[in-house]
């Protein structure tokens, strides 16, 4: 049986919907994952390699060499937290939306639980 409270956290994103600051277990690394994937790496104060190249990639061409550096970003960013294990990552582009969505399937560690993970990152420019 999966460990329950063994993260707690805080975050204003979705109060609205969610009515609550309070974040455990999943929902919090869950939203640190996807923090650590929307921070520009540089910008946090003295972890000049902490965040990814994602946010900065909304106009570049959506190509196989886009794929994959979206691609290795994420398995960085996954390989980067110790509270989860990466067991599946597909990374599909899709023309047609000019977008790339990212399915990944995580193991919880602590919380003994596998779980999805889905992002949809969208690209302005053709």
């Amino acid at each position: 049986m999966p460990r329950r409270g063994l993260y707690k956290g805080m975050s204003s994103f979705e109060f609205q919907a969610r009515k609550t600051f309070s974040l455990q277990d999943v929902e919090l690394v869950k939203m640190d994952l996807l923090n650590h994937i929307h921070t520009k790496r540089g910008s946090r104060v003295m972890m000049p390699n902490f965040g990814t190249q994602i946010p900065e990639m909304a106009f570049e061409p959506l190509d196989e060499e886009t794929v994959d550096i979206i691609r290795e970003e994420l398995l960085t960013v996954f390989e980067f937290d110790p509270r989860v294990d990466l067991l599946d990552l597909d990374v599909q582009p899709d023309y047609e939306r000019n977008q790339i969505t990212a399915a990944a399937r995580v193991f919880y560690v602590e919380l003994n639980l596998v779980d999805n993970i889905e992002l949809h990152i969208t690209f302005e420019g053709r």
